[in-house]
């Protein structure tokens, strides 16, 4: 099963541990190529320094401290060379190459090659010659007796002595190789190292241990949703999920939870309500039959040849409900099928009208037919039982000596049916309610020719087929029943 918990962990973690990863990375990179660049910049000036010591005279190249470099001088009696440093930075840089200093080595050859100076610490070693321009030094790794070093090497020309200018060069060129253990560098890359893969490891630990905490504590207003969902029940559907202390992402969420438990204690109120109904209805039925079963036992010599036909009423009405009551479950379910096919309305108008001419006759009831000839696409059948319901209920509440309208019109190209009569005791709060089911506005719920399922038969009947049942007061209060159809060839 699959968990947004679960898939949200191992997704920010492995968000969380790339982006943590990368950058620690990142700042290991700078931070050992700004250490390596401090050492080789330590270097170049170890290089720099040892330039300066090696000048040219009339006798030629030459260095005063070569004593010192060789071993046998001692450090206090080297003085420094014209425009060199001062005594005091002569004595800690040459220290460094002293064999008793830490393993420092220099070596400084002339354009041809020979040797003009090496600092003592090389012992019986030599450093390789590969230089280049001084603007440029060459660096790079090397072993010096075995010890891992890194060398700094370039050419320059010494400074002239002996002359009035004491900036003058000489033309010859001077190679000069420093090198340095790294041991030091070495230890710090180290150290470097170990403290991004501490920092990495605790990052990574710390991710990990916060990381399901924040998300268990970031999707509790969605677990106490889910919570309050399940205990929802047939009873407590008029409960509604509070949005005021809901985070802004679960709004829309319960929103519609809200609208759904709404739809559903809509739907369940009209089970009860319909259940009841059925309740009701039957009961006066099946007491009349049970009564009459009664009479006909206790006295059989006095039996009414009448109570056989007021049986098979009672039985007939009782079949009536049984099947619209069936045939608006099969609504519900969308199982009514309609077979569609062109279907002149001003026939079937005029044919359904004809059948409860003499109906509205007893009861004075006049019709007004303004039928023009359009045409449909319908089920006949459906078509012709939604007139019959519709009509019979124009006849049958209509005040007697009335008179009904019934028109057939195209409105726009949609073919349209509308039935209005006369309806002094609706309300415009009656009209809201005419498509329930069993409901009636005489206060009897029984004795009556109607069920009060007719019109929700009819409403059910035209979605079937497409089409759509409204109902309205007019002006003249009147109840206009109104059948919207669908052109000819468009089912």
């Amino acid at each position: 099963m699959k968990s947004i918990r679960r898939q949200l962990t191992t997704a920010l973690l492995a968000v969380f541990v790339a982006l943590q990863g990368a950058g620690l990375l990142v700042l290991f990179i700078v931070a050992r190529k700004g250490t390596i660049s401090e050492f080789d910049d330590a270097l170049r000036a170890k290089a720099l320094a040892v330039s300066t010591l090696i000048v040219e005279g009339p006798e030629g190249l030459r260095t005063d401290v070569a004593a010192f470099f060789i071993g046998v001088g001692d450090i206090t009696d080297i003085e420094p060379v014209l425009n060199g440093p001062s005594p005091e930075s002569y004595l800690r840089f040459l220290q460094e190459f002293h064999h008793h200093g830490r393993k420092n080595y220099f070596e400084v050859w002339d354009a041809d090659g020979r040797r003009i100076a090496r600092s003592e610490s090389l012992g019986k070693g030599d450093l390789p010659r590969r230089t280049y321009r001084a603007d440029k030094p060459l660096v790079w790794d090397l072993e010096v007796g075995h010890e891992p070093s890194r060398a700094v090497g370039f050419i320059f020309r010494p400074q002239l002595t002996g002359g009035a200018d004491p900036n003058t060069r000489s033309t010859h060129e001077v190679q000069v190789v420093v090198a340095a253990e790294r041991e030091a560098l070495d230890e710090k890359l180290l150290r470097l190292e170990l403290l991004t893969a501490g920092c990495g490891l605790a990052l990574l630990g710390a991710t990990l241990w916060a990381m399901p905490r924040i998300l268990r504590r970031g999707l509790q207003p969605l677990n106490r949703l889910g919570e309050d969902v399940a205990r929802i029940d047939a009873g407590s559907l008029a409960m509604r999920f509070p949005t005021e202390d809901a985070p802004a992402e679960l709004h829309v969420i319960i929103d519609r939870l809200n609208g759904l438990m709404a739809r559903l204690e809509e739907s369940f109120e009209r089970e009860r309500r319909f259940s009841a109904d059925v309740a009701h209805e039957l009961r006066t039925p099946l007491a009349e039959l049970r009564g009459m079963a009664e009479c006909a036992l206790k006295w059989p010599e006095s039996r009414d040849p009448t109570t056989d036909q007021e049986t098979l009423a009672i039985a007939r009405q009782m079949e009536t409900m049984v099947e619209h009551m069936l045939a608006l479950a099969r609504g519900d379910q969308g199982q009514l099928e309609a077979r569609f096919e062109k279907v002149s309305l001003d026939a079937v108008v005029a044919s359904a009208w004809r059948g409860l001419a003499p109906r509205a006759a007893e009861r004075k009831v006049n019709a007004r037919l303004a039928v023009d000839a359009v045409s449909a696409s319908a089920d006949p059948s459906l078509l012709r039982a939604i007139l019959n319901v519709v009509l019979e209920n124009a006849v049958d509440y209509t005040p007697s000596g009335s008179e009904i309208s019934i028109q057939v019109l195209d409105e726009g190209g949609q073919p349209a049916i509308r039935i209005a009569n006369p309806a002094p005791e609706l309300t415009p709060d009656d009209v809201g309610k005419i498509f329930d089911r069993f409901w009636r506005k005489e206060s009897a719920r029984s004795g009556g020719l109607h069920l009060g399922l007719g019109l929700s038969l009819a409403s059910a009947y035209a979605a079937a087929m497409g089409w759509t049942m409204s109902a309205e007061l007019d002006a003249q209060h009147r109840l206009v029943l109104s059948l919207q159809g669908i052109p000819p060839g468009t089912a």
